[in-house]
């Protein structure tokens, strides 16, 4: 039994340590304590990479505290930090996640806020329009028709559901090239990846988790220990 103790202990470490889910969703890891401009092929951001979709022009992106311009009524959805993905100025700038563990035939949920700003001092930004890819295909365009007269952060929950085709997908969040989006400020905050309820634990045919592992070896291993006593006992 301690064999099989020792089997179960190292099967579910393993299991934790090869799966891989969605990472910093809010961006609140590293964290500044203002404004950082990240440029593109930038790993700043634990779990993403800022990209570029429109190579030639400016290629930074916007980290920031809700501190820096909470002032001015820019501020974050969920947290305290979020992205601005103009930059300074532009277009087609943004991240992409890091491989996200699936299971084929699964749906998930792709959940996010974007953010349109009226800034204090400089009044509205303008509508916001993200585009969300999955594995570099566009999956669609998402439009905040910005709502506010007064300064402040206008945040509007978006939701995408996907079915895995593979193993693992990228998601890749971009500042629209459409003319009719803000150049000056898209926001991307609160992005959640999650399976939706009552889905398959795996595809047919598939290899099974370690978990699953684990239950057959100790279920054959309490079937031994038993007929082992009642040997003994005959």
């Amino acid at each position: 039994m301690r064999f099989l103790a020792s089997l179960l202990l190292a099967f579910a470490a393993a299991g934790s340590a090869s799966a891989a889910s969605l990472v910093n969703g809010s961006f609140e890891q590293p964290g500044t304590s203002s404004l950082v401009y990240l440029t593109a092929g930038s790993t700043a951001l634990p779990g993403w990479t800022v990209v570029d979709s429109t190579p030639g022009g400016d290629n930074e992106i916007a980290y920031t505290n809700s501190a820096a311009f909470g002032g001015l009524g820019v501020v974050a959805s969920h947290g305290s930090h979020f992205l601005e993905l103009t930059g300074v100025t532009g277009r087609g700038k943004g991240v992409k996640s890091d491989a996200i563990d699936t299971v084929a035939g699964t749906t998930y949920r792709v959940g996010f806020d974007v953010g349109a700003f009226f800034v204090g001092g400089q009044g509205s930004y303008g509508d916001v329009t993200l585009d969300l890819l999955v594995d570099d295909v566009l999956a669609g365009s998402f439009t905040n028709a910005l709502g506010l007269s007064t300064a402040g952060s206008d945040w509007q929950r978006f939701s995408y559901d996907v079915v895995a085709s593979g193993p693992s997908m990228r998601l890749t969040f971009l500042a629209s090239t459409a003319l009719t989006s803000s150049y000056l400020g898209a926001g991307l905050d609160n992005v959640t990846f999650d399976a939706l309820p009552g889905q398959p634990s795996g595809s047919p045919g598939s290899v099974p988790e370690p978990g699953a592992w684990v239950l057959m070896i100790l279920g054959f291993g309490l079937a031994g220990s038993s007929l082992r006593r009642q040997v003994r006992l005959a």
